[in-house]
């Protein structure tokens, strides 16, 4: 995920799960305040329990809202009704 993918979750509600040292993912919903980037360690996304590096989070989904349809999602929709 590049800094400026993530910075359209900044004011949101979101599960963030993120791989620790270990190589374990980790899931915590949080809100997410900033994504900033750190001279000499990278991108930071900052929210209310963690600050998680960047190039370890795995995904980042908005909680209470649900997934924009795709085209093809769409297309069949219609075709149905």
């Amino acid at each position: 995920m590049t800094l400026n993918e993530a910075k359209a979750y900044i004011g949101k509600q979101c599960e963030v799960c993120w791989s620790d040292r270990c190589g374990r993912e980790q899931h915590s919903v949080s809100h997410i305040y900033d994504v900033t980037y750190v001279p000499l360690y990278g991108g930071y996304v900052v929210t209310n329990e963690d600050d998680i590096r960047l190039d370890r989070v795995v995904s980042i989904i908005v909680c209470g809202e649900t997934p924009a349809a795709t085209p093809a999602q769409f297309s069949e929709s219609k075709v149905a009704a």
